[in-house]
């Protein structure tokens, strides 16, 4: 499995406009409807990331369909399994031969209470109270349970409840520069937990978003 990861801050409004403007015109348009900026870059570059990789490991351009329950999927290449997330400044895509799920979190402040009682169990919710960091604990319990509901294909009803015994789940931490770090040792802006059957990333690829941008639209 292969986890590609781009930070944004530095991207090319120019680039961005141009990637934007070589996508599918539904996807074009369903992101040009987006009226805040950050929402706008995050998936232009998550879009043309996809893309460029596809492009780079198949040989040709491709679609991307859904299936029934809404996960993404390339349509002339089922076999190759993608997921991609996106938070704050953070893109990150996985890429594998079986059905994967990732999720990145900036570990921004919230009110994340009424979150937990209504979808973690009362084990993880005892975790978290006795944590040292709550905050940092909610926000890795949270990426885990999503990881393994995109892996699955599942949408976000099914996060209460969730089952994740026998999954196996990798998480990290990500910092603003996109370097991971262990979790225990976690100094990092972000986090970010993988799911997939194929065990950790055998390859972890930082990438400036420019160039992925850049890559899509010369080819």
């Amino acid at each position: 499995m292969k986890l590609c990861l781009v930070q944004l801050e530095r991207a090319s409004p120019a680039l961005l406009e141009a990637a934007l403007a070589a996508f599918p015109p539904a996807r074009r348009e369903e992101i040009g409807r987006l009226k805040n900026a950050g929402a706008r870059a995050q998936r232009t570059v998550g879009e043309a990331l996809l893309r460029l990789e596809a492009r780079r490991t198949l040989g040709l351009d491709v679609t991307i369909a859904r299936t029934g329950a809404g996960k993404p999927f390339f349509a002339e290449a089922p076999r190759l399994c993608f997921n991609l997330s996106h938070s704050g400044n953070a893109v990150v895509c996985g890429f594998g031969d079986s059905p994967l799920g990732v999720d990145v979190e900036l570990c921004a402040p919230r009110e994340f209470s009424p979150v937990a009682e209504r979808c973690f169990s009362a084990a993880e919710r005892e975790e978290i109270a006795s944590s040292d960091d709550p905050l940092r604990a909610f926000y890795l319990f949270w990426t885990r349970r999503e990881s393994v509901l995109k892996k699955r294909g599942e949408g976000f009803g099914a996060l209460r409840g969730l089952d994740t015994d026998g999954e196996r789940i990798f998480s990290y931490g990500l910092t603003g520069a996109m370097e991971l770090c262990p979790v225990g040792g976690f100094s990092g802006e972000y986090l970010l937990s993988v799911c997939s059957a194929e065990g950790e990333p055998s390859q972890i690829i930082a990438r400036e978003a420019d160039d992925v941008l850049r890559g899509y639209t010369e080819k």
